[in-house]
């Protein structure tokens, strides 16, 4: 019998190839976009029409500023570790010099430490009256936020994670905050950290607490389209991880989360330094929904680069101004 030409058997596998690869291509899912190297000179791509028309929908917001900050174990006397004085006025510093009028903590340990932050800010010259504190399973580290507008509704999701036999570490903080008659809601997050424990594996943990946080998330935005959402903390993991894919959901839908791009004055993005890898990375975000993404103020929004950051804590904060 002839054999069949090398060239034939070639072609014939290539065009098999082919075929695979366009129907793998077709059938995979918007995923979230990559991060944006250059956020300022980035032509900003459309969400769909529903989308669009929430966006557009404008409200009369007043102008005010938000932090994200994990201040690193502002923990009291009767925890370890203890926060020195140094740090917690490194940390107070950092704060008052954002001028902010809300605050979103990450690893804070009573209700005392976070009145410990409010009198001091206060002293300070930043007045943030209001406040929210909540935790998880962990015992020791907790959110908090404080806020210089009323705190006007306080959620508190549930915390056990359907089908794992696992909880959310930190818990989810929820409030809704009355910025001058607007409702604004703020869901703070510290997801589990990359710090190996024998209990279970570390990665797969921040994957489920994220899903779970997305659901919440879902459903707060499928019964209002139009809800002001801010979605802030440390997600230990980058942009481009499943975890934090998870949060922000899937790309061009109205549930979608847009994460503000941010750096510091040296056109930096890192906002953790980790020192037992010696690595720089950006693990802590502020993402905002559709309805309040007209109202970001990109140019005034950044990262803190104070040069006592690392007195402070081994995060930097996030600044986010809303126009």
């Amino acid at each position: 019998m002839r054999k069949s030409s090398p060239w034939l058997r070639f072609g014939v596998f290539a065009a098999f190839a082919i075929l695979i690869t366009a129907t793998l291509w077709l059938a995979k899912p918007v995923e979230t976009p990559p991060w944006r190297q250059n956020a300022d000179t980035a032509t900003e791509q459309e969400s769909p029409a529903t989308a669009r028309d929430i966006r557009e929908a404008d409200v009369e917001l007043t102008p005010f500023a938000f932090v994200c900050y994990n201040v690193k174990n502002w923990l009291s006397s009767t925890q370890s570790p203890e926060k020195s004085d140094e740090a917690k006025k490194a940390i107070i510093t950092i704060l008052s010099e954002c001028d902010p009028d809300i605050v979103g903590l990450c690893e804070i340990g009573s209700e005392a430490d976070i009145s410990e932050i409010r009198n001091m800010l206060k002293e300070a010259g930043t007045d943030l009256p209001y406040s929210h504190y909540i935790g998880g399973v962990d015992t020791v580290r907790h959110l908090g936020i404080l806020s210089r507008f009323p705190i006007i509704s306080k959620q508190v999701p549930e915390t056990e994670i359907p089908g794992t036999g696992q909880s959310m570490q930190r818990g989810i903080l929820d409030v809704t905050i009355g910025i001058n008659g607007a409702p604004v809601r703020f869901i703070g997050l510290h997801l589990k950290s990359k710090r190996i424990v024998p209990q279970y594996d570390q990665s797969l943990l921040r994957v489920a607490e994220a899903q779970h946080v997305r659901n919440h998330i879902d459903r707060i935005l499928t019964n209002d389209p139009s809800a002001m959402l801010v979605v802030y903390g440390d997600f230990n993991d980058h942009i481009r991880s499943l975890s934090t894919r998870t949060i922000l959901g899937t790309y061009r839908t109205p549930q979608y989360l847009s994460p503000v791009h941010v750096k510091d004055g040296h056109g930096e993005y890192w906002t953790h330094f980790y020192d037992a890898q010696d690595s720089y990375s950006r693990i802590d975000f502020v993402t905002v929904s559709n309805a309040l993404k007209s109202h970001l103020d990109r140019k005034l929004s950044r990262v803190v680069d104070s040069p006592d950051w690392n007195i402070a804590s081994d995060h930097r904060p996030v600044f986010v101004k809303f126009k």
